[in-house]
């Protein structure tokens, strides 16, 4: 199934997607993340740097291919096919390539406000209380701890890389202070 998309253009991936192309009913996380990676690579590469002389999207199939890939990621999410970090982390790299784009689509779930909004959901002051008491031991840690602690540096970092696109002065200002604690992450 995953094989016919193989070098097939965006626009085939996301006719198959939309046209309800899905793996089979036991197919498990790996079957369902290539076809997360045959949805968003292509998707994340025409964003940053379209192809010469390839096919030109217009504003509304990236529009409605970013609405597709979102309800993509929450369909994986609510049946544990993936994590919640990697959902979020993925939905950043995509909001990261729409405010590279230049591209407005104001009303997409994947605008840089939208996803930020989500990360300050996770990166609450709580985490970010224990991840300043935590820091400076992160090597006497077990590894489940030093892991939570590089997915919040993570977070921060595709948070901090977005604040220049953000248009919410606030959730700005709480992204740029979280800064210090990237800045002692491990």
């Amino acid at each position: 199934m995953l094989r016919r998309l193989d070098g097939a253009p965006l626009r085939e991936r996301f006719e198959w997607w939309l046209a309800g192309g899905r793996p089979a009913d036991d197919a498990g996380p790996n079957e369902w993340l290539g076809v997360v990676q045959a949805l968003t690579m292509p998707l994340v590469s025409e964003l940053r740097q379209p192809e010469p002389g390839g096919e030109r999207l217009s504003a509304a199939e990236f529009d409605r291919f970013l609405r597709a890939v979102d309800e993509l990621f929450s369909f994986l999410e609510q049946r544990s096919l993936m994590d919640a970090h990697e959902v979020l982390t993925r939905r950043l790299a995509l909001a990261s390539a729409l405010a590279a784009s230049g591209l407005a689509l104001p009303d997409s779930p994947l605008t840089p406000d939208r996803v930020v909004r989500d990360v300050i959901a996770v990166v609450t002051p709580e985490r970010l209380a224990e991840a300043d008491r935590l820091s400076p031991v992160w090597t006497t840690l077990e590894r489940t701890e030093i892991l939570r602690l590089r997915h919040l540096k993570q977070l921060i970092r595709l948070a901090l890389d977005l604040r220049g696109h953000l248009t919410d002065t606030e959730a700005a200002a709480t992204v740029s202070s979280w800064q210090p604690v990237w800045s002692a992450l491990p």
